[in-house]
């Protein structure tokens, strides 16, 4: 539930989980099933996509309370990993896995990892179960021991594309770089919670090797390089890209690199497609021949296919974004996105193609990207949800002045907890219960300080200029009250 001072963010905060997330769901294939498309039938009746759009939907449904199916799904896609830690593409309705794609250089083979990563990663912050993460961790780890055979001794991920088929990104694709680093961080992360030293060194020096790498090859000094091909070398002449984005949101640059390269992404709307968020590159014109796959031997396909605003790459500018504390810029897409979804029963399609001016979607009716990411945009990045994998619970409310003297509502869910939130005048207000103890941080509006503040029944609460803390006890409501000046 969300109750801003903004009418069409309430209502397109509802409808994207009401119409899309949760009409996803479809026990009749199995507990815990759900589709691509809303109606089931896009990309294939009782067809399941376990990588990236895997992600998307089980991370939106935790927000959502579903935890249930999202631990069924999970293992699910874990029956269909390999010895070696390979998972699969797609699984058909027989349960048969894709592991190898059809595009020439199998673009999508660091998918599955990365996404299998970060629904661990999405799963134990939600629900705190050390049972479940002693259960499930050797398979997390066999997963980045395949993603570990596909970097170079240098430190380069390779893959053709990350979520990118036409074109291909032959064979180093920047945004694999990205994502590789962020998955192997929060495996490593979870093998620190679990008490696996080793292995937790081992993978958080992986992810350092890839981003010493990043910098050294995939910097041009205020933009990332593209992909980088076998044969020709760097590619960087298609304007800024999803690349740029991912850089910023995962980390990837240093503070003075990153700062630069914010300030020529910040306000480019060569990204908005059709005023969509958000293309996958500022000159889509711009690419050749050479990089899509030959059209003689695949006459049947759109070899423009990827070239197209999407919401995976909405969600990495809305993850940069919010690093910077850019609520405005967050608020400017989400308006964009809400508009189309009004215009078609708060309904989207899979992507959005440059068409000068004009809206051109293409893809399924229904798909449950935008939606989900939606879900997840508002949860994470606007009121500042992050469940960590140490017990903490921080909260840092990222939305505008006027919101507080209006005030504003929220409640989420986290795992089985759940958590209201109330912004009005200079007072934070909420309740917290959860059926495992965390430690709750609120973090203050951006350039405030808390004043005071308290929290009943007493966990041991501390206030501070720069955070308001309390180890909350399982199973007991817990209620607070934080000032600001």
């Amino acid at each position: 539930m969300l109750a801003s001072p903004l009418d069409w963010l309430n209502t397109v905060y509802r409808r994207s989980w009401e119409n899309n997330v949760l009409a996803a769901l479809n026990p009749k294939v199995f507990f815990g099933y759900f589709s691509v498309c809303a109606d089931g039938q896009g990309f294939g009746f009782a067809n399941s996509y376990p990588s990236l759009d895997g992600h998307q939907l089980s991370h939106a449904l935790l927000f959502l309370g579903r935890k249930a199916e999202v631990l069924a799904n999970w293992d699910y896609v874990k029956r269909s990993q390999k010895p070696d830690g390979h998972l699969p593409i797609m699984i058909d309705a027989n349960g048969k896995g894709l592991y190898v794609h059809w595009c020439p250089g199998d673009p999508l083979r660091a998918l599955g990892p990365v996404t299998y990563a970060h629904n661990a990663y999405a799963i134990y912050t939600h629900t705190l179960d050390d049972g479940w993460l002693r259960e499930n961790l050797p398979s997390i780890n066999r997963s980045m021991e395949y993603l570990a055979t596909l970097i170079t001794p240098e430190g380069r991920v390779g893959g053709a594309g990350f979520y990118v088929e036409m074109p291909t990104r032959i064979e180093w694709d920047g945004v694999s770089q990205c994502y590789a680093v962020d998955a192997l961080e929060r495996v490593a992360a979870l093998n620190a919670r679990a008490n696996e030293t080793a292995q937790s060194t081992r993978w958080t020096d992986l992810a350092k090797r890839i981003r010493a790498n990043f910098q050294r090859e995939f910097w041009r000094g205020d933009h990332c390089v593209e992909y980088i091909h076998p044969e020709r070398g760097p590619i960087d002449r298609h304007g800024l890209t999803d690349v740029d984005w991912a850089a910023l949101a995962v980390g990837m640059l240093p503070a003075e690199a990153a700062n630069r390269l914010w300030a020529r992404l910040k306000d480019e709307r060569a990204f908005r497609y059709g005023g969509m968020p958000t293309g996958i590159a500022t000159a889509p014109d711009t690419y050749e021949d050479w990089e899509f796959i030959p059209a003689d031997k695949y006459p049947n396909q759109d070899r423009r296919h990827d070239l197209a605003a999407m919401g995976r790459v909405w969600y990495l500018e809305s993850w940069a974004r919010a690093r910077y504390g850019d609520t405005a810029g967050l608020l400017d897409a989400l308006h964009a996105v809400a508009d189309v979804g009004l215009k078609n029963n708060y309904s989207w399609q899979e992507r959005y193609f440059p068409s000068g001016g004009e809206l051109r979607p293409g893809g399924p009716m229904t798909y449950c990207e935008y939606p989900a990411n939606l879900v997840r945009i508002v949860n994470q990045f606007l009121i500042g949800v992050d469940p960590r994998p140490d017990g903490v619970l921080c909260i840092a409310p990222r939305v505008p002045e006027e919101w507080w003297q209006q005030g504003w509502r929220v409640s989420t869910r986290i795992g089985a907890g759940e958590l209201a939130l109330e912004g009005q005048g200079d007072t934070l207000r909420g309740t917290w219960r959860d059926s495992v103890p965390r430690r709750l941080i609120l973090a203050p509006p951006p350039g405030k300080t808390w004043s005071s503040g308290t929290f009943t029944p007493d966990g041991g609460s501390v206030i501070s200029k720069n955070e308001a803390s309390c180890s909350a006890v399982a199973d007991i409501a817990l209620k607070f009250t934080c000032q600001y000046v």
